[in-house]
Order: C-alpha cells, then sequence, then structure tokens
C-alpha cells in the first residue's frame, strides 16, 4: 500500500528538483516513473552524484526522460564516491544552497553508494528537506 503523505509537505509538486545518487539507471527510471505514476510529480530538474563510468551508461541508455532537465556530477569511484564523505556533503550542500530558492527540493538517498547517501542524509536532515527511500515497490519518507 503506497503512502499518500510522502510527498504531502511539498508546497509545489509541479516545481521539484530531485537530488541524489546515481548507481543504477534502470532503478532510478523505476523511480521517475512511480512518482509520475502514483504521485502526478515529474520533477524539472535532477541533480545527480555518480562516476564517469556511470554517467557514460546512463548516456548510452535508451532513456525516456526529455521532461526532465538534468546536471550530472561526476566523481572518482574510489576515492570519493566510496570514501570522502565530508567532500561529498560539501558537494550536496553547495547544489542545495544553489537550487533551493527555485525548486521544491526532494532528497533520493535511493541511489549511489554508502557515503552519497550519508551524505545527502546527513545534509538534508540539516536543511530540513524531504527525504526519500524507493524500494523499487513503493517510496518511504525519512
Amino acid at each position: 500500500m503506497l503512502d499518500n503523505d510522502v510527498f504531502s509537505e511539498l508546497k509545489d509538486k509541479n516545481n521539484t528538483c530531485m537530488l541524489g545518487g546515481l548507481g543504477d539507471v534502470e532503478l532510478f527510471v523505476d523511480l521517475l516513473d512511480a512518482l509520475e505514476r502514483d504521485y502526478g510529480i515529474v520533477p524539472k530538474k535532477y541533480v545527480l552524484i555518480t562516476s564517469p563510468e556511470i554517467h557514460e551508461k546512463f548516456k548510452k541508455g535508451d532513456l525516456n526522460l526529455d521532461k526532465v532537465r538534468s546536471e550530472i556530477y561526476e566523481f572518482d569511484f574510489q576515492t570519493v564516491l566510496r570514501e570522502d564523505i565530508q567532500k561529498l556533503k560539501i558537494v550536496f550542500k553547495d547544489i542545495i544552497d544553489k537550487i533551493e530558492k527555485n525548486h521544491e527540493i526532494i532528497c533520493d538517498i535511493t541511489g549511489g553508494t554508502k557515503p552519497v547517501s550519508i551524505a545527502l542524509m546527513s545534509i538534508a536532515t540539516e536543511k530540513k528537506l524531504l527525504k526519500i527511500y524507493f524500494s523499487g515497490r513503493h517510496f518511504i519518507k525519512i
């Protein structure tokens, strides 16, 4: 059963920005499909943190994401995405500072490496932003 209150705190569902890590391209597409199908939310923008290798896979994929503007930040997998939580926290804080004036931010803790999720969770909690996890079937508000 879907939790209809997951996105209730959004003031403007038509002006959202998804922020998160990208590890599994197919899961990300499923997440966007479920957002639209189950809640009528089509993010105006998404900002993702990933490795150059996953970004390349994302670009090569046959993804129907034309409705959503994207910004993808690349970092080395070994030195940053697997280890440097402090650097990732700074990156997420800088991104949020740039976009929070123009968009409702949904922080997706689902994708990317554990340090990416930990860093985003930390900054999102500090800034009191909506945090979600997508199980592959439904959304969980954190």
